[in-house]
């Protein structure tokens, strides 16, 4: 009798990984060569690389234990090198996690200079930068935006009470005005250029290594 369960359905291939590059002075690289530093983690991580599958598979093709499999994986997955993508089930109906990794490939490296910086560094600059940009344009705001002296009210006049601001008359003024000017400038030029890096430096390597 055929069994009404999915035991094994097809891997999802059509994943869309970019290449892992770790530099030997990035903070995640102790954990990564500290997690691959045993031979039966880098055969793991081989096998899944070759192919998604579960701990018991693995465990099949290395003549290993389950349990031994299953604590190199979740040092693995704590690495950030191979993620849960999908369940497959036994012949007795039991659960199986799928193991797949994280990335195309990872690339392990040193040097005085890098060939390709980080994704993340890159980003992490382009919110930097954005911020900078903000408290300047703040600053702009604050001294071109300096209120007019109103005129003293004259003798028997009662005071002009002036409406509450709405909240977005403050945005308003401050997009029209020269700080906001300033913003929207530093935001595109930061934007393009982070563009412009990307086809030109990380989008090649990535294809490369696909």
């Amino acid at each position: 009798m055929s069994s009404l369960l999915p035991l094994k359905p097809t891997p999802t291939t059509d994943r869309d990984l970019a290449p892992k590059l770790i530099d030997f002075e990035d903070d995640e690289a102790e954990q990564v060569l500290s997690t691959i530093t045993s031979t039966t983690a880098r055969r793991i991580l081989g096998i899944i690389y070759d192919e998604p599958t579960t701990a018991s598979e693995i465990a099949t093709e290395l003549d290993t234990s389950v349990q031994n499999v299953s604590y190199h994986l979740d040092r693995l997955s704590d690495a950030g090198l191979v993620e849960v993508i999908e369940t497959w089930y036994s012949e007795q109906g039991r659960e199986m996690d799928v193991y797949a990794p994280t990335n195309s490939a990872l690339v392990l490296f040193t040097g005085a200079e890098r060939t390709t910086p980080s994704l993340k560094t890159a980003l992490r600059r382009v919110f930097g930068g954005i911020g900078i940009v903000g408290i300047v344009s703040a600053l702009v705001h604050a001294r071109r935006s300096v209120p007019a002296p109103s005129p003293s009210p004259r003798m028997g006049e009662p005071p002009v009470q002036q409406p509450e601001p709405t909240i977005w008359e403050p945005l308003v003024t401050f997009g029209t005005g020269p700080g906001g000017v300033v913003l929207g400038i530093g935001v595109l030029t930061i934007l393009f250029l982070f563009v412009a890096w990307y086809w030109q430096t990380y989008r090649p390597v990535k294809m490369q290594t696909s």
